[in-house]
C-alpha cells in the first residue's frame, strides 16, 4: 500500500478539509451509536411495558440486592478465615474469593451511586411517565439523530470529494510535468496511450481510493468501534466469542484483494490498448479509408474492447464476492452470539465452558440489545470489505503513476549546470556513438565540426542517422559514447532547457497545435512584437494564402493544422522557427511539401535570415542545397563524404549516387 499512502501524504496539505472530514466521521459514529441506543427503550416498552422510571427503579433494586448478597458473602468469607480451621489451599481460595467479591462490591456500589445520584434525578425530571410517551420520545430522538447524521454525511462527502479532487489535480500536474521532462526514449517506450490512461482512468481510481479513505475508512471503523464498545460493556467474553470467525474472514478478504490487484493491472493495460486503437485510427483515418481497412480496425477495436470488458466483469465479480462473504461472516458471528447468549439466559448461567461471561445473569432485554449492537457493527464491517477493493484499485493505479514519476531520466540536468554560452564558435561531435537498442548502433563514431554561421547540408538514405544526429544536438537523447560540445562546453554539463533556447527545428511532418495561425507562430516566441511577427510571416511567405482566409492570421487551423495543406503547415512551422530567432537553425526537409515556386521564394527570404546563425539542412532534395556551403553524406550511421556542395557534385561518388537514385 506504499504507493497509495504516497498519494495520502500528498493530500495532507489540505489539512483543514481533512480535519473537517475527521470531525464529521467522529460525529457520525457517535450519532450512529446514539440511534442504536433507541433500541433499548423500544424493547422495554414493547416487550415489558416499562418506562425509564420503571427501568431505573428495577436497576436500583437489583443493584441493592446484589450489594446485600456480596456483603453477606464477604462476611462469611471473613468469618471463615478468622474462626474456622482450614487448610492452606482452602485459605488461599477463600482469600481469592474474598478479594474478588470486594472488587465486585466496590463496582456495584459505584454503579448504585451513579443510578441514584445521576440517572434517577435526570430520569425523574425529564423522562416521560407512560410507556407510549417513552416510545414517542425514543422515536423523536431517533428522528433528530438521523437528521443530524445526514447533515454530517453530506458535509463528509463534500470534504472528502474536495480533498480527493485537489490531490488528483496535483497528481495530474506532477505527472504531466514529469512526462514533459522525460527523455524521448522513455516517452517512446511508455507510449501516448499509456500516458492517457494514467492521466484519465488511473486518476479516477486514485480519486475513488482517496474518497473512501477519508470517508468510509474513517467513518465505518468508528461506527463499528462504538457498537463493539457498547457490546463489550454488556459482556466482553461473549463479544470475543462471537468474533472468533474474524481470522477466517481476514484470510478470505486478503485472497480476493490479491486477485483484484492483478485484474486491475490487466484492466489498465486493456484501457491503454483501447486508447491506442482510438488514437491510431483517428489520427490516420485517411489511410484507413483509402485502403478500405475500416472493417479490420473495427475488429481490432472490438477485440480490445472485449478484453477490457472481460477484465471489468472479473473485477465486478471479485467486488461482489466480498459483500456476501462479509454478510455470511456477520451472520455466523451473530448466530454464535445468539446460541451462546440464549443458553446463558435460558439456564440463568453466568459461565460458558468454564469461562465467566458476566457477573450476573444476563437479562433477555439486555441480550436483545447486545444482538442489536452486533448487527449494527456488522453493517460498517460489510462496508469496510467493499472499501478494501476500492483502495486496492487506487493503490494499483498509484503504482503505475509513481513508476513513471520515479523513473530515472536518462537525459539529466546537472546539479550545477554550466552556463550555456551564446553560440559563436563551433558545434563539435567528437567520436559519437549512439543506439536506441543495445548492440544496434545508429551512429558509429561520428566526428564532425560545424563552425559558427556555417550552413551545413546533411544528406543520406533512410536510416542513415541524419535525424538522430539532430536529436542528439537538441539533447533529446545523450550519446552512448563520445561528446557533443557547443563552443567547447559539453552538452551533458548544461541544462537542456537553456540549450534549446538557442535552437529551432522545422521537421518534415510539421507539428501544429489547435488554435490560430497567430498562436502557432507565437509558440516560437510568445513575447515577440508585431513587427517580429510580420517579418516571420514574410520570410515563410504566409501572406500568399493567409490573405484569402476570412480571418487572416487569426484563422483557426484545426487539430494539428488539419484545415491547412501540408505545404501551408510547413510554412507556418518555418515562420515559428524564424520568430524564435535561434542561434542554431535546423531545417529537416522543411520545404518538402511546398511547391517549387514558393520554395524558391522561401529560400530567397531564408538566405538573408540564416547569415547570422549556424544552419543545418537535412534533405534529400537538390533544390535545398542552394542555401548550403558545405555538405556531408551519411550512410549506415557513418559520414562517408564531407565537402563543399560544388566539390560534392563534381567528385563525391556517395553524393552523386544518392542524388542519381533520387532523380
Amino acid at each position: 500500500m506504499k504507493p497509495f499512502f504516497r498519494a495520502v501524504l500528498m493530500s495532507l496539505r489540505y489539512k483543514w478539509s481533512i480535519l473537517g472530514a475527521v470531525l464529521c466521521a467522529v460525529m457520525i459514529s457517535v450519532l450512529w451509536s446514539a440511534s442504536i441506543s433507541t433500541i433499548l427503550p423500544v424493547v422495554q416498552v414493547v416487550l415489558q411495558g416499562e418506562t425509564f422510571h420503571d427501568w431505573i427503579d428495577t436497576e436500583i433494586e437489583n443493584s441493592t440486592a446484589a450489594i446485600s448478597k456480596l456483603e453477606s458473602e464477604i462476611q462469611r468469607s471473613e468469618l471463615k478465615i478468622s474462626v474456622a480451621p482450614i487448610s492452606e489451599d482452602e485459605l488461599h481460595r477463600t482469600q481469592l474469593s474474598l478479594d474478588i467479591n470486594r472488587d465486585r462490591l466496590s463496582s456495584e456500589q459505584h454503579l448504585l451511586r451513579r443510578y441514584t445520584e445521576s440517572l434517577k434525578p435526570f430520569i425523574t425530571k425529564w423522562a416521560p411517565d407512560s410507556p407510549f410517551e417513552t416510545l414517542s420520545m425514543a422515536m423523536g430522538w431517533l428522528l433528530v439523530v438521523t437528521l443530524l447524521k445526514g447533515c454530517f454525511l453530506v458535509a463528509s462527502a463534500y470534504l472528502t470529494a474536495r480533498v480527493a479532487s485537489k490531490t488528483v489535480m496535483d497528481l495530474r500536474r506532477i505527472y504531466y510535468r514529469k512526462a514533459l521532462e522525460l527523455d524521448q526514449q522513455r516517452i517512446d517506450r511508455l507510449g501516448t496511450s499509456n500516458m492517457m490512461t494514467h492521466l484519465s482512468h488511473n486518476m479516477l481510481m486514485v480519486a475513488g481510493g482517496l474518497k473512501v479513505f477519508y470517508g468510509k475508512c474513517l467513518r465505518e471503523p468508528l461506527k463499528m468501534v462504538t457498537c463493539l464498545a457498547l457490546a463489550a460493556w454488556i459482556s466482553l467474553p461473549l463479544l470475543l466469542l462471537s468474533l472468533i470467525i474474524l481470522p477466517a474472514g481476514f484470510f478470505l478478504v486478503r485472497n480476493v484483494s490479491g486477485r483484484m490487484k492483478r485484474s486491475t493491472e490487466n484492466e489498465m493495460q486493456g484501457m491503454a490498448d483501447v486508447f491506442q486503437t482510438l488514437i491510431e485510427t483517428f489520427q490516420k483515418v485517411k489511410t484507413v479509408r483509402i485502403f478500405n481497412r475500416e472493417r479490420s480496425e473495427r475488429r481490432r477495436f472490438r477485440r480490445n474492447a472485449q478484453t477490457l470488458y472481460h477484465m471489468s466483469v472479473r473485477i465486478s465479480l471479485y467486488d461482489s464476492l466480498l459483500k456476501p462473504l462479509s454478510e455470511l461472516l456477520g451472520i455466523i458471528s451473530i448466530a454464535v452470539a445468539i446460541l451462546a447468549g440464549a443458553w446463558l439466559v435460558l439456564n440463568r448461567e453466568t459461565s460458558l465452558f468454564g469461562i465467566r461471561m458476566s457477573e450476573t445473569p444476563i437479562r433477555p432485554v439486555t441480550l436483545l440489545y447486545f444482538y442489536a449492537l452486533l448487527a449494527a457493527a456488522s453493517d460498517p464491517a460489510r462496508k469496510m470489505t467493499e472499501v478494501i477493493n476500492v483502495i486496492v484499485r487506487g493503490n494499483t493505479a498509484c503504482e503505475n503513476l509513481f513508476r513513471t514519476y520515479d523513473v530515472d531520466n536518462r537525459v539529466k540536468t546537472p546539479e550545477f549546470p554550466v552556463p550555456v554560452p551564446k553560440h559563436s564558435e563551433a558545434i563539435v561531435f567528437d567520436d559519437v556513438l549512439f543506439s536506441y537498442k543495445p548492440k544496434q548502433p545508429v551512429l558509429r563514431r561520428i566526428s564532425l565540426e560545424i563552425p559558427y554561421k556555417q550552413t551545413l547540408a546533411i544528406v543520406g538514405g533512410n536510416g542513415s542517422g541524419k535525424s538522430t544526429l539532430m536529436n542528439l544536438l537538441c539533447r533529446f537523447y545523450d550519446p552512448n559514447r563520445g561528446h557533443i560540445t557547443i563552443d567547447g562546453v559539453d552538452l551533458k554539463d548544461v541544462s537542456p532547457r537553456k540549450l534549446r533556447r538557442q535552437i529551432a527545428w522545422v521537421t518534415q511532418d510539421s507539428v501544429l497545435f489547435h488554435g490560430t495561425i497567430r498562436e502557432n507562430i507565437l509558440y516560437g516566441n510568445p513575447d515577440a512584437t508585431e513587427k517580429d511577427l510580420d517579418d516571420a510571416v514574410r520570410t515563410a511567405r504566409l501572406g500568399d494564402f493567409m490573405d484569402s482566409m476570412p480571418e487572416g492570421i487569426d484563422t483557426m487551423i484545426g487539430d494539428n493544422g488539419s484545415h491547412l495543406s501540408a505545404g501551408q503547415r510547413q510554412r507556418v512551422a518555418i515562420a515559428r522557427a524564424v520568430l524564435a530567432d535561434p542561434r542554431i537553425l535546423i531545417l529537416d526537409e522543411a520545404t518538402s511539401q511546398v511547391d517549387g515556386q514558393t520554395e524558391t521564394l522561401i529560400h530567397g527570404e531564408l538566405e538573408s535570415f540564416i547569415r547570422g546563425r549556424t544552419t543545418i539542412i537535412v534533405t534529400h532534395r537538390a533544390s535545398s542545397l542552394c542555401l548550403a556551403n558545405r555538405v556531408i553524406v551519411m550512410r549506415l550511421g557513418r559520414i562517408v563524404s564531407d565537402s563543399t556542395v560544388e566539390e560534392a557534385m563534381e567528385s563525391s561518388r556517395p553524393f552523386q549516387n544518392l542524388f542519381a537514385r533520387s532523380a
